[in-house]
């Protein structure tokens, strides 16, 4: 700051729409794209459902309100020049604590360590803002102005607090992927909703309930079913236990009713759930039921039930019937064929799966070190059901 040659207006206003842009970027793509699933969630546990947030308008009214406290300290603090920047920092600090929530914190209220380290930020800052005006920069000659020599410090004081404003969001992967799967699934985007986290080795019982439940609405479950990782086997179909709506606005409940019947409390476990549904009359009017009694079958490898079954939900006459089924189902003929006999497997309708099975089986036959093998095969067949039986 300068107080013997101000800076010139245009300096100035250059650098505030600069700054001011900058933030609201930050702020908006932040709350909307990165924490708004997060704040949903936040906000329907805390209002025990009552209320619901608006990720758009939610990152709209938060981002205006954070721009007003900075308009606030900007006239009290009265910050110019290479340290304009640093009147966001209180409004970036507000950001950081509204967006530090986990799913412990919301689970279990807590303001964690922000109930010291928020007062003591703000106390440093009013320290250092207290340093600054009564010991400004050095003088600059009257038209030793350049905007670069301004515009530089704000940029990197800006992007610094945002690192730091960005590093505090604590939420791990998963919690965040089974919030996005829960809110496309109430939004019955099933397609966007079976894509969530399939890149990631990680999961959870609750991600892979609600992935699956959205790729049998899409009839694609048997297609991407090992897609990604099934630590769970059947059980991770529906988790018969996540009947509660105090931390989850979809859970087991609204999957059952989708199957047409309420597991009573004596049956444990998805698979006596889902076998008991499949018996009624009237389930083979129920595709969704059909292909998660299928899809169970498959996860507990009960490879002879689900080739008898198959044929009550599919069509397997002939070769185009054959070619017609999902990708789960056919790795499923094939190797009910290998079980049968060799001849059986070389008759396999689907030539190019064939192949890939052969090229599987030589991998696993020829590469004498584990885990290599284990690397080698996951790598080109890890989407497989072949896999699946092998390691799991």
């Amino acid at each position: 700051m300068n107080y013997n040659n101000p800076i010139p207006n245009h300096i100035m206003r250059s650098i505030r729409i600069a700054c001011a842009v900058l933030f609201v970027v930050f702020s908006f793509s932040y709350l909307y794209f990165l924490e708004g699933d997060l704040l949903a969630q936040a906000q329907y546990v805390y209002s025990g459902g009552v209320t619901t947030y608006s990720r758009l308008l939610g990152a709209i009214l938060i981002t205006f309100c954070l721009l007003c406290v900075q308009l606030g300290v900007e006239k009290v603090t009265k910050l110019t020049g290479r340290a304009y920047a640093l009147s966001y920092f209180p409004s970036l600090l507000l950001l950081a604590v509204i967006t530090s929530i986990n799913k412990s914190t919301i689970e279990h209220f807590s303001i964690d360590a922000w109930a010291w380290a928020l007062p003591l930020a703000l106390i440093a800052y009013a320290a250092i803002i207290w340093v600054m005006r009564h010991f400004p920069d050095g003088s600059v000659e009257a038209g030793d102005y350049s905007i670069a020599r301004y515009m530089w410090p704000n940029m990197l004081i800006m992007f610094l607090m945002m690192v730091l404003c960005g590093a505090r969001g604590t939420a791990d992967d998963v919690y965040m992927y089974e919030l996005k799967a829960e809110r496309l699934v109430m939004n019955e985007d099933y397609e966007a909703a079976g894509k969530v986290g399939r890149k990631s080795l990680n999961t959870s019982r609750r991600l892979n309930e609600l992935r699956l439940f959205a790729l049998a609405n899409e009839g694609t479950i048997g297609e991407y079913l090992f897609s990604f990782p099934q630590p769970y086997g059947s059980e991770g179909l529906i988790d018969l236990a996540d009947t509660s709506y105090a931390f989850c606005r979809f859970n087991a409940k609204d999957i059952q009713r989708h199957l047409d019947g309420m597991a009573s409390p004596s049956i444990n476990t998805a698979a006596k759930y889902i076998e008991l549904m499949a018996q009624h009359d009237t389930s083979t009017d129920n595709k969704l039921l059909g292909d998660y009694y299928l899809c169970s079958l498959l996860l507990d490898k009960n490879l002879r039930t689900f080739t008898r079954k198959l044929r009550v939900y599919y069509s397997v006459e002939g070769v185009e019937n054959v070619m017609a089924l999902p990708k789960a189902y056919r790795e499923a003929l094939l190797l009910q064929a290998k079980n049968i006999s060799n001849d059986s497997l070389m008759a396999f309708a689907d030539t190019l799966m064939l192949n890939d099975y052969i090229e599987y089986r030589t991998i696993m036959e020829e590469e004498t070190d584990s885990l290599q093998r284990a690397n080698l095969s996951r790598k080109k067949f890890g989407n497989t059901l072949w896999w699946y039986f092998d390691y799991h």
